[in-house]
């Protein structure tokens, strides 16, 4: 997957000076999971995702994956000023083709809990086939409330769900992924994630999923490095549990990192 068509774009972002707004708001995403951050005013943001296919685990002659395929993502995220806590983001990821539009509002903002209520509109742009492994091309919402309890240095939170289909079933999905952040210094943070196994998926067949990271950031940039063993980085792709044939086997984890620029 070449990333030629953007990587000037990209580069041309990471050099413009940050502003110092950053300090004050983030933008809602952690590993794959969305947060309870928001963005302030009309404050602009862009993402980058990137997902090695290969598993790191015993392929050291292909440098641990980084040799083998690639999913990159491009997003664009944005405060809205009009309404206080609202945020709007267009996102596409080259897994599936899919398009992601979002809007997300943080209803609750106390010193210890934190309430965000998203909606999200996916749409994979390549042509319906049914596989083995599920269907492709399909379209469809979610609906997140991602719930934080903070103490210091700790975030614990939960983010319930509502799909409206997955890639094998034409048929509504309610779960729950979880995540926890420690940041250990300023500008320095360990996160994790957890993906359960819906439980009408079979146990044989498919497995739970699982994302841990580090992150650093400055003013205006997040750079997070994370290991997982799930392919995708929307919601319906790492929550619906059959995505792709599923997560892989714990082991096979691969590497990827997300890129942000608040402006």
């Amino acid at each position: 997957m070449t990333l030629r068509p953007i990587l000037p774009f990209l580069c041309f972002s990471l050099l413009l000076p940050a502003g110092l707004s950053a300090q004050d708001s983030d933008l809602p995403l952690g590993l794959n999971l969305p947060t309870a951050d928001h963005l302030e005013g009309w404050q602009p943001a862009i993402r980058f995702t990137h997902r090695f296919t290969e598993s790191a685990k015993g392929n050291s002659k292909d440098l641990y994956g980084l040799d083998g395929g690639n999913f990159p993502g491009l997003g664009f995220d944005l405060g809205i000023a009009a309404v206080p806590g609202l945020n709007a983001q267009i996102y596409r990821t080259a897994d599936g083709k899919t398009v992601t539009l979002a809007l997300q509002e943080r209803i609750l903002n106390r010193p210890h809990v934190r309430l965000a209520v998203r909606v999200e509109r996916f749409d994979e742009t390549i042509q319906r086939t049914t596989y083995a492994f599920g269907t492709v091309g399909i379209s469809g919402a979610a609906v997140q409330l991602p719930a934080e309890l903070v103490a210091g240095a700790f975030t614990v939170s939960l983010v319930p769900t509502w799909l409206s289909r997955t890639t094998t079933r034409d048929q509504a999905l309610f779960t729950a992924g979880a995540s926890f952040r420690w940041r250990f210094a300023e500008s320095q943070s360990v996160l994790a994630e957890y993906y359960p196994r819906p439980s009408r998926l079979d146990r044989a067949t498919y497995e739970p999923g699982y994302a841990v990271g580090y992150r650093y950031q400055t003013k205006g940039h997040r750079f997070t490095l994370l290991a997982t063993n799930v392919q995708g980085t929307t919601a319906h792709q790492v929550l619906g549990g059959d995505y792709a044939g599923g997560p892989r086997p714990p082991s096979r984890w691969a590497l990827g990192f997300n890129l942000v620029r608040i402006f």
